[in-house]
């Protein structure tokens, strides 16, 4: 069955073009999940309610864009949300990073792969890790994550100077080369 006849399927109800859709996304959405939700019960939580959003509001999805991006937004959105619920982060401006809104920072352009990347980032706190992944690795703008997390534009610009800062200080304690270009 292909994408089209399986998303007909899901709008017109049918359980087994619901599984299928489940079993073929579910790998990749569970990933995102995780990314925000670091505790694996919440990040299933959150998957769950992936899912149950993308039944209940599959009619509203025209065919037009990515369907796996509709799908990747409804996660993200689901695992923000069960954050805020249970375990809530704190976006008050810390007083030694007043100053790095217009700091120029590096460009990291190390050997790092994609594991010692997460543990960086996993290494963040709460509201640097979260702008972080939704402005680098999922691509919203800090307008987008402004709306998504009730707070301003500058405060995102803010955080994701402060996140890549810190990865940049943790990597520098570690001793490893990250080869300064500035941008």
């Amino acid at each position: 069955m292909n994408l089209e006849e399986l998303i007909k399927g899901c709008k017109a109800g049918k359980s087994n073009c619901q599984e299928s859709l489940v079993h073929q996304y579910a790998p990749g959405l569970l990933a995102i999940c995780q990314r925000y939700c670091r505790e694996r019960g919440l990040a299933h939580d959150a998957l769950q309610e992936t899912f149950i959003n993308t039944f209940k509001y599959i009619n509203s999805y025209s065919g037009t864009g990515s369907f796996e991006g509709w799908l990747k937004r409804i996660a993200v959105n689901a695992s923000i949300q069960l954050l805020k619920k249970y375990k809530p982060f704190d976006f008050k401006e810390d007083q030694q990073f007043e100053n790095f809104i217009d700091a120029q920072v590096p460009e990291v352009n190390s050997a790092l792969n994609t594991q010692e990347i997460l543990a960086l980032v996993g290494n963040l706190p709460k509201s640097l890790q979260m702008v972080f992944n939704l402005y680098v690795v999922e691509g919203y703008s800090h307008k987008e994550i402004g709306g998504m997390l009730n707070i301003t534009s500058s405060t995102s610009r803010s955080h994701l100077t402060k996140a890549r800062v810190r990865m940049i200080e943790m990597l520098n304690e570690e001793n490893i080369d990250i080869g300064n270009t500035y941008y």
